[in-house]
């Protein structure tokens, strides 16, 4: 495969890494960047304080609370957002509402359910997770199963307002972000990303961040961007829509 098969247009809030990452800072790309990314680290603040009180290790996985149930309500409604964003820009059209089974469609587009989230606070070893990993073969993710079950019927399902359900959904958000931003995806405060940084198992992580993460960057030719983006920047259209 040759890359002049490759695309020679971005496609609408679905990131990749072949030809720069300028096109990402454009208000075309998503008008929502920063409010998007600052909500986010509202809510991965939030984690980092109940870390305080819970400590991170296997044994506290399945310890619930109401700061946990908040925190996990939370989350889940940002991925969602952000799901929500990304097919509409797109395009994407249904009756009705939009449901996991629509959101399942972005993998497709992004590998979503290929990143690896790496946690170096975790004890005793470093824990690394994969949240999306369940839609490369079905269309639930099993985080977000639970979350519906305690936000409909929390008497019963209040044991699901867990840790392990909250950091699934935490690191959820920050894999949306990231395959819509990139390198962006942790400052949403200017345009820089020299803060950010790879580690030495080629996860990326920015300042203070409480998750490294590591995308999916396999692209075969035809699925690669391959444009120079000053040349179309300032065309009618430098951006095209994926057909989900």
């Amino acid at each position: 495969m040759s890359l002049s098969m490759s695309i020679k247009k971005p496609y609408y809030r679905i990131a990749r890494v072949e030809s720069g990452t300028e096109y990402i800072l454009d208000r075309r790309y998503a008008p929502d960047r920063f409010t998007l990314i600052q909500s986010y680290q509202l809510i991965e603040n939030d984690l980092k304080k109940i870390l305080e009180y819970i400590e991170p290790v296997d044994e506290n996985m399945h310890v619930f609370s109401h700061r946990l149930y908040e925190l996990l309500l939370r989350s889940a409604t940002e991925f969602e957002t952000n799901c929500k964003g990304i097919l509409n820009a797109n395009g994407y059209k249904k009756r009705g509402n939009l449901d996991i089974t629509d959101y399942r469609k972005i993998n497709k587009a992004t590998r979503v359910s290929e990143y690896q989230i790496k946690m170096n606070f975790w004890y005793p070893v470093v824990k690394i997770i994969m949240p999306l990993s369940d839609w490369s073969k079905s269309q639930s993710l099993n985080w977000y199963k639970n979350y519906n079950l305690v936000k409909h019927d929390r008497v019963n399902y209040f044991s699901l307002a867990k840790l392990e359900n909250v950091i699934y959904a935490v690191a959820s958000v920050l894999i949306i972000l990231y395959s819509q931003f990139n390198e962006y995806a942790f400052n949403p405060y200017n345009d820089e990303t020299m803060l950010v940084q790879k580690d030495k198992d080629d996860f990326w992580y920015g300042a203070n961040s409480l998750f490294n993460i590591k995308p999916y960057e396999n692209w075969s030719a035809p699925d690669q961007y391959y444009f120079a983006w000053p040349a179309i920047e300032t065309t009618e259209s430098p951006f095209e829509k994926y057909a989900f």
